[in-house]
């Protein structure tokens, strides 16, 4: 048995990466209710909650470079590659908003990040010069 890893979009699992068996048509996954789940004290009946259901289905994909591989699209009316590039548009600024907050260095020189490392070692070897 072979595995591959994909990529949900769309729905409450949009984003998430998952290992599936290799060319199984659709993924079926359960999904909690927001409130959270009732607990049971003593006797009597305890309170249900409805667990629902989405189905994604699988959409190869392919590239002129030899890549091979699938996602899996919520619902027939989502399709998977105007949908990923849409998605991707603006991502460098959400990256750098992220990267800002954790502390990494955003700085870029001709377009390449400068790592904080290296400017660390550069403000060192800066500083022993004078």
């Amino acid at each position: 048995m072979k595995y591959e890893n994909v990529l949900l979009i769309g729905g409450p699992k949009d984003g998430v990466r998952m290992s599936v068996l290799e060319g199984v048509p659709s993924i079926r996954l359960a999904v909690l209710p927001k409130t959270p789940a009732a607990r049971y004290e003593g006797p009597g009946v305890p309170e249900c909650i409805t667990v629902e259901e989405v189905i994604y289905r699988r959409e190869p994909m392919h590239s002129g470079m030899g890549f091979r591989g699938a996602v899996y699209v919520i619902g027939n009316d989502v399709d998977a590659l105007p949908t990923l590039v849409d998605g991707y548009r603006g991502s460098r600024d959400a990256f750098e908003d992220l990267a800002h907050q954790k502390g990494y260095n955003t700085d870029q020189d001709d377009g390449v990040y400068i790592s904080k490392v290296t400017t660390e070692l550069y403000e060192f070897w800066c500083g022993g010069r004078k």
